[in-house]
């Protein structure tokens, strides 16, 4: 899932290495997701999260728990000198074959997004092959993160037609093999903006 609503989001900046707390806004969305948690009858195996401060906060709200782990390998993308600008610097994104900034805060001391979604999927797997079949496992990330991720380390990767929101709730499956996003779902306003047919 990715976090709540942060300073950042809310001021419109640049927001990937560096950090900035939850809002009021952020807060209730973590705890909404909470109530989406526990009215569908979902517990957790293992938590784990981002070691960005906005992330750890939202796994501890969402949850109720403590005991999370926390991971680098899936914190933000790096967007080196352009961090905590404004989001109007921004170069244009690449939707045509969703390679977001590609790599052009490389130049500036970032990441491109090949190496976000590899280090995504690199630590991801690296739980999931250490995990039991039937074990549910939590992610808390981050929205840039996360979209590199399901584009290009899962099957048949969703096209969204509304922005994943903050908080948005991913459910992957995983065979062992390949993963596949079954649900994208916004807690706050509690609709799903894709869910997967099961005749698929």
């Amino acid at each position: 899932m990715r976090h709540g609503q942060t300073r950042f989001n809310l001021q419109g900046r640049i927001q990937g290495a560096c950090d900035s707390p939850l809002t009021e806004l952020g807060i209730e969305q973590a705890k909404a997701a909470r109530r989406h948690f526990e009215e569908e009858g979902i517990t957790f195996t293992r938590v784990y999260s981002s070691t960005q401060e906005r992330a750890c906060d939202t796994a501890e709200l969402a949850t109720g728990r403590d005991d999370y782990i926390r991971l680098k390998g899936i914190k933000e993308m790096d967007f080196g000198s352009y961090e905590a600008h404004q989001e109007y610097l921004n170069p244009p994104v690449h939707r045509e074959d969703g390679s977001g900034y590609r790599d052009f805060f490389v130049r500036y001391g970032g990441e491109s997004n090949v190496q976000v979604y590899e280090r995504m999927e690199r630590s991801i797997c690296e739980v999931l092959n250490q995990s039991k079949d039937d074990e549910t496992l939590l992610f808390v990330s981050h929205g840039g993160a996360i979209t590199q991720f399901y584009l290009h380390a899962t099957k048949n990767p969703p096209v969204l037609k509304k922005r994943m929101s903050n908080c948005a709730i991913l459910e992957i499956a995983y065979d062992g093999t390949d993963m596949e996003v079954k649900s994208i779902y916004n807690p706050v306003d509690q609709e799903y903006i894709f869910k997967r047919d099961n005749k698929e």
